[in-house]
This record gives C-alpha cells, structure tokens and sequence, in this order.
C-alpha cells in the first residue's frame, strides 16, 4: 500500500485477545459510570467454569505430593480431600479471572482501555462466579464534515538545487582518493590512523584499532572524534577526547568519557570524477549525461510525489484532528506509555543496558522521557480515533484476502519467503492486528482522496497523479535491470597516491581499494 501510514496504537496492536469459538452461556451486563468508565457484570455458569477447573485440577496434580500417587496423577478427589474443595475453586477462579474476563469483553462488546478493578460479588452454590470489573473504556468519537478537508498543496517542482545534490551524490560514489602531502587535516579530508582508549588514565585492554579511516566531518567513527582531528599533520599524536554513545554496545563504556590517543598516519582527500557522459555510463545504464539527469529528474520528481501524498494524508488527519472533540482517558494515555517505555527498555535490555544507565547517559531523568512518550502517545491515539470514527461510518472493511496479498507483498518486497512469513505471522496472531491498520490506512486514503487544496484543486487529483507516476516508475526501473548485463551496483572509493594523481592514465592505481562501507564504519572495536 503506496503511502500507507502505520498506527502503533489501532486496536488489536499491542495485545492479541483469545477468541472463544464456540458460545458461551456467560452472562453480562454493563452500567455507564463516571466519565469513560464503565462497570461489567459477568455471571459464569459452572459451564464457563468446569475447563478452568480442569486446567486448575490439572495444575495442582503435578505440584502436590501425595503417597502412592506419581505428580500430574492425583486424582481430582484425592487432591479435594488434600487441600478441600473450597481451596481448588478460589484457586481456580483466582487462576481464570482473565480469561472470565475476556470472556464477558467479548460478550459485552466493550473496549477497555485500562486494566480493570475486579471484585467477586458471590460464589454460587452450582460452582459458578459472579464478579464485576470497573474499567474504562474507548471513547465513542463522533466526526463531522470530514469530506472536502483542506490541505497545503505539496511542492512537486524539481529544483536546480535538487538535480546538483543528485549529481553530486552520484559523482561522489564514484570518487577517488589521493594522498595529500604538507598540509594539516581539513574538513572532508579522509585520515587513515591508529588508536588507543583510555579511561581514567588507564588503557583499556583490547581497546585499540588500526589503520582506521574516517572522513572529517561525517561522525562516521565515533560522533565528536572526526572534528578533533582538524589542524592535525601526518605523524602526529593527539589525545581525542568524547563521550561514547548511551546506546553504545559495550555496557560498562556506554555513556562515558574516553581519550582516544590517536596517531594520524595518512591524510588524503576526495577527488570527484568528472560530469561527463562516461560517469554516466559508470554510475548507470545510460550512455549520455543527458539520458542520465532525464533519469534522476523523474527519480526525484516521483520521489517529491510520494513526500506529497504523504503529507497530504497528515495533513487531513491533522486537520480531522482539530476539529473533532476528543476526550481522552487519562488511562489510556497513561497505559500506552507504559507499553512504550517498557519497549524501549526490553530494547535497551538487548544491547545489555539499563533504562537508568541510557537515562543517566542522556542526562534526562524519567519524567521528562515519560512527558516526551506522553506527547506522542497523545497524538497517535487521537489520530486512531477520528480515522476509526471515519472507518466506522464509512463501513469500511479489510477482507482476509487483501490482509494475506499485503503480507505477500512486503514479504516479496523484503526479500523473504511470502509462504513462510504468512504462516509466522498467523501463528503469533498478528492477523488481526494488521486487518486493523490496513482498515486505518483504507479511511486515511479515502480523507485525502476527498480532500481540496487551499486555494483550488482536488487533492485526490494529486494521489491519482502519483499513483500512476508511481507504477509507470516501477514498470521502468523493471525494464532497465532487464536491459542490464553487468553493471555495478555500488560505487568505489579507490585510494590513489599523489604520484599516480600526476599520471594521465586513470588506470594507473596504487594501494588498497577502499569502499563505502570500509569509510564509514560504525565505531571502535571495543571488547
């Protein structure tokens, strides 16, 4: 889906509820409370009780100890006259409690939005439960005259500017590297040298690198090393100073001061090849200049296309947004950001850091991540509910077989097996859950499709445009890797010194060939 937004927060998202196939004889009832809140009764029969008593049954069989029995062999008796009857079910109901309780969701229909207050008002003499939950739920938002939104129309025009940085960038990939001798290290120089860390005065063992390059100016090693490197010559040894990053790899480092004793061994800087019909054919499959900006100018007209439907689908749930009353529950927004700041520590937890550490690291305390989480929390969900009020009235519906094309197509996209990924994804239940934000995304396309422009115009004018910009784009870029016989599909750096520079013949190359990736490594090998 071209464009397509994603709603962290659609319902569905974050937790998958457990489906009850057959009917149940629960029984519900639900009083409107204060404000979004909302009290549930349920009255589960013995019926809805008797496969959590099993499981329960089942569960204290393999724990309790009893002569002549093997554990997860007791009898359901023998286990009764052990512990009493009385102590199963209140373990039983104490154990089942959420699945009763998504039971009487379910049958209720409501859409809590914060973990409920449960009391149990009576245990029946049949075995059954009667209990209330107090929660709150969704609110019911209700949109008005959300056709014909007005939006900004998006600039599509392709620029000098836009062309020379394409052109640049292009030339860039294919530039070359020359020694450069009696001059200090300026900006955008390359510099090829050795290090070694210290912390506190003391090397840190294993903590050394060599033959190391950086380009000066790009934060390509560590963020803050490059720069100190400038005014420096060939030979030289300098102490930098920085402060490695929070979410560094290396825990016990992360966040803290270090002095790199660097020695700069070669400085050299980067030669662009020339603008000329050659580097076209170098850096693509054309064989004239001319052909060649044609190609980049479509590229980057279509990309400014697909900036501006992305912004207009902002744009009209933005402007939904303002004018539609919301009311949101404070437990909603305050349970999503839970929900996002426990990822962001399981995150941290996989690089071996703590919430406190990259807090510290930061030099930010808790309550000013949770007011930033709590700032976007807001928006996203009061974006979820003006596009689900739409979603709503406009009836729109996601099939299961548009759910099992989309997960195809990012699967293909991505390189993956379609078949193998569209059964993980239904394994872990995610179905649902993608069927929720396709329907999202469904009601933001239909807001642009009939939104206008200020000033004149239809928007939806301008999505048709790019839509078809878009496939006539992939159509070509299709027909031009067919027509390819062996082309690179990355550019080189490639080192040259001074003496060969002097050479007419570019083939005249001496040292080591030196690529993108090799000049801009992540960082130190610390271990």
């Amino acid at each position: 889906m071209r464009g397509a937004a994603r709603f962290p927060f659609a319902h569905g998202e974050r937790e998958e509820k457990p489906i009850v196939e057959e009917e149940s004889p629960l029984k519900t009832e639900v009083t409107k409370g204060d404000g979004h809140q909302v009290t549930l009764k349920v009255e589960a029969g013995p019926e809805d009780m008797e496969e959590i008593l099993e499981r329960t049954y089942k569960d204290l069989s393999s724990k309790v100890k009893v002569a002549g029995f093997r554990k997860g062999k007791v009898p359901r008796a023998v286990i009764d006259s052990h512990l009493g009857a009385d102590y199963v079910r209140a373990e039983a109901i104490k154990g089942g409690m959420p699945t009763l309780y998504v039971m009487g969701i379910i049958d209720s229909g409501i859409s809590p939005v914060s973990d409920p207050e449960i009391n149990i008002l009576d245990l029946t003499d049949d075995g059954g439960v009667v209990f209330e939950a107090k929660v709150d739920v969704r609110p019911e938002i209700e949109v008005k005259d959300y056709f014909g939104l007005e939006v900004d129309r998006p600039d599509t025009e392709v620029t000098e500017e836009d062309m020379k940085e394409a052109l640049t960038e292009a030339r860039d990939r294919f530039a070359t590297l020359e020694v450069v001798e009696g001059r200090p290290v300026e900006k955008g120089d390359f510099v090829l040298f050795d290090y070694k860390v210290f912390t506190d005065g003391v090397p840190l063992e294993g903590s050394s690198g060599s033959d190391r390059m950086t380009e000066v100016g790009s934060g390509d090693f560590l963020q803050g090393f490059d720069e100190q490197l400038v005014g420096t010559r060939k030979g030289d040894i300098v102490d930098v100073v920085i402060d490695f990053p929070p979410d560094y790899g290396e825990p016990t480092l992360a966040g803290k001061p270090a002095t790199f004793r660097t020695m700069v061994k070669e400085i050299k800087r980067k030669v662009l090849p020339e603008l000329d019909d050659d580097l076209a054919k170098e850096v693509s499959s054309y064989d004239t200049l001319d052909e060649f900006k044609e190609h980049l100018k479509s590229r980057i007209a279509n990309v400014k296309l697909a900036m501006g439907e992305r912004s207009i689908k902002d744009q009209v749930v933005k402007a939904l947004i303002d004018k539609t009353y919301i009311d949101l529950p404070d437990s909603m927004i305050e349970h999503q950001v839970e929900l996002e700041i426990e990822d962001l520590a399981g995150e941290l937890a996989e690089r071996g850091i703590t919430l406190e550490q990259y807090l510290d690291a930061m030099k930010g305390s808790r309550h000013q991540l949770e007011k930033a989480v709590r700032e976007r929390v807001t928006e996203g969900l009061k974006a979820e509910l003006v596009v689900d009020a739409v979603a709503r009235a406009e009836d729109v519906d996601v099939s299961d077989e548009e759910v099992e094309l989309y997960i195809r197509a990012n699967a293909a996209q991505a390189g993956g097996d379609p078949d193998a990924i569209l059964e993980d994804v239904q394994a872990r239940g995610r179905i649902h859950a993608i069927k929720a934000n396709l329907r999202l995304n469904k009601a933001v396309e239909l807001l642009a499709e009939n939104a206008v422009f200020k000033g004149g115009g239809s928007a939806g004018e301008f999505l048709k445009e790019a839509a078809e910009e878009g496939a006539e784009e992939a159509d070509t870029e299709v027909e031009v890797e067919a027509s390819k016989e062996s082309e690179p599909l990355e550019g080189e750096i490639v080192e040259v010194t001074a003496e060969d520079a002097e050479e007419e013949s570019a083939e005249a190359v001496n040292g080591e060939t030196v690529t993108e990736e090799d000049a801009t490594e992540d960082g130190p090998e610390v271990t």
